[in-house]
């Protein structure tokens, strides 16, 4: 497990990791329990992002929710599978944790509600996978997030903008 407590540190990992035009983001979760929403706010806004000015297919997202296994094609076509999810993991957000697939536990770790298991999931899909995730606060009845898992959001959508940015996969009003 690698611990990031700096966007430009989780930026510069997710610019080694995305393969442009064979990777998929897939958020996980559901934002009715509260802080179990981390994974699909990022793929909202990933999403948002991406589609407006993605410079070309570099990367795809996908917004899975508490339903990834029907997703199941587009994540076994893909070289590259960063999931992003809410995860039981020791430091608390803002920090951010990534998982290779093989250091995702028999039981899983991931705290959403997606009636697939999670390491089931993973064992189905080939490739490279990364797990991104934060330490929830709340997973109770409840929209929106805490105040440290809303900086998490923050942090891991800025970092992949970044890294996106850096592989020339999208053009921001700042670029050239």
């Amino acid at each position: 497990m690698i611990v990031f407590r700096d966007g430009r540190e989780l930026s510069r990992f997710l610019g080694s990791v995305i393969a442009p035009g064979e990777t998929v983001v897939v958020g996980l979760g559901s934002e009715l329990r509260c802080d179990d929403g981390f994974g699909v706010y990022v793929a909202s806004a990933l999403s948002n992002v991406v589609s407006r000015y993605s410079r070309r297919n570099c990367v795809e997202v996908v917004n899975a929710g508490t339903a990834p296994e029907a997703y199941l094609d587009i994540l076994s076509s893909r070289r590259v599978v960063v999931l992003v999810d809410a995860v039981l993991a020791e430091p608390e957000p803002p920090a951010i944790v990534v998982l290779r697939k093989e250091e995702v536990p028999p039981q899983g770790i991931s705290l959403s509600t997606h009636s697939l298991d999670l390491r089931l999931l993973l064992d189905l899909v080939g490739g490279e996978v990364y797990l991104v995730g934060t330490r929830p606060q709340c997973l109770e009845l409840n929209l929106g997030v805490t105040k440290p898992v809303a900086r998490a959001i923050r942090e891991v959508v800025v970092a992949f903008l970044e890294a996106l940015r850096s592989l020339r996969c999208i053009k921001l009003f700042k670029d050239p």
